[in-house]
This record gives structure tokens, sequence and C-alpha cells, in this order.
């Protein structure tokens, strides 16, 4: 009698395209809430601590959040990228007391321990006091 042997590969699941989406709007909807909720923390839990000049960035976020009176909304205009990394261009509206700030905010993501990761973003001074 002959025995066989199969070998059985680990199947993987890869995201499709629509809950990489999901995932980000998700992650995006988190962000723009924090802002809106003056709640910097929860803002940078998705900003990678590894960002050049991070902690000059994140004073500026706890600044904006902490001096104003902010509403925060996000819609994204561009997604593109594997289901590592993901590069992303969001129209990004700010309402600070009043006064209207909108910008095209490019952002680089990677995910990182099967969560995403800001890892690049653009402008910066977008998020100033």
């Amino acid at each position: 009698m002959r025995r066989r042997i199969f070998l059985v590969a680990p199947l993987f699941v890869v995201p499709s395209l629509a809950d990489i989406r999901q995932e980000l709007t998700d992650l995006f909807g988190v962000m723009a809430t924090a802002l809106s909720d003056a709640n910097p923390e929860l803002f940078l839990q998705s900003i990678d601590p590894a960002l050049p000049n991070y902690g000059s960035f994140a004073e500026n976020v706890r600044a904006l959040t902490s001096r104003n009176n902010l509403s925060s909304s996000i819609e994204i205009t561009t997604q593109e990228g594997s289901d590592a990394v993901q590069n992303v261009e969001l129209e990004w509206l700010l309402d600070i007391g009043g006064v209207r700030r909108q910008a095209l905010v490019k952002c680089r993501l990677e995910r990182k321990k099967k969560q995403w990761r800001i890892v690049a973003l653009d402008p910066r001074g977008f998020f100033s006091p």
C-alpha cells in the first residue's frame, strides 16, 4: 500500500479592495471625530510615532484641539495600493471656531500589526493651531 502525503498550505485571507476601503473609511472617521471631540490622543493613535517630526506634529494637533471649537469632515478622493501599503488623498475640512480650512491631504499608510498607521502626511501645516 502506497502512502500519499499531501502538503496543505495555510490559506491567507487577503483583504479585498472594498474591505481596505472600509477599513480606511473607519480609520479616518475616527480621526475626524477625535478632532471634533477635542480628543487629540485618539487622533494621534492612527499616526505612526516614527513619522518624521512626530513630536512637533503632535504638539500642533494638541494645541489645535485645546484652543478651538472644531468640527472636522473627511472624504477619500483617491486610494491606491496593496493590502500592506495604501496611498490616499483626502478632501479634509476643518471648521475652527467659524473659520473654514480645507485642503487636499495626502497620506501614506502601512499596515502594522494588523492595523493601518499613517507613515507620511502632507501638508502637516493643515493641523497647526
